[in-house]
């Protein structure tokens, strides 16, 4: 689990979906700015129905940012078809992500 100081603030998100530039890829779509801190993952309805596969893949999302180089403000978006990918195809595919922020 992440620490409580790296998450995002619900009060920060208009600030970052407002000021911040995004990047995306065929299951996840990142947004990113300096003018805040901290990191959040977003999985809706669409993309997984049941909130046990939500949280699931929430968690897996936040174990590959654990061990990653993350900016500083960044919001972590899962599109449809990113509930049945991998352990390993999801963290190749948001490293290959990260790395173009980078």
């Amino acid at each position: 689990m992440s620490a409580r100081r790296r998450r995002l603030a619900r009060h920060d998100f208009p600030a970052l979906l407002a000021a911040g530039k995004r990047v995306s890829s065929e299951h996840f779509s990142v947004v990113y700015t300096d003018k805040v801190s901290g990191y959040a993952v977003v999985v809706s309805k669409k993309v997984a129905k049941t909130a046990v596969r939500r949280h699931l893949l929430k968690r897996r999302i936040r174990a590959i940012l654990e061990h990653t180089d993350v900016p500083n403000g960044c919001a972590v978006f899962a599109r449809s078809g990113a509930d049945t990918l991998s352990f390993g195809a999801l963290e190749t595919e948001l490293q290959t992500l990260l790395a173009r922020i980078a």
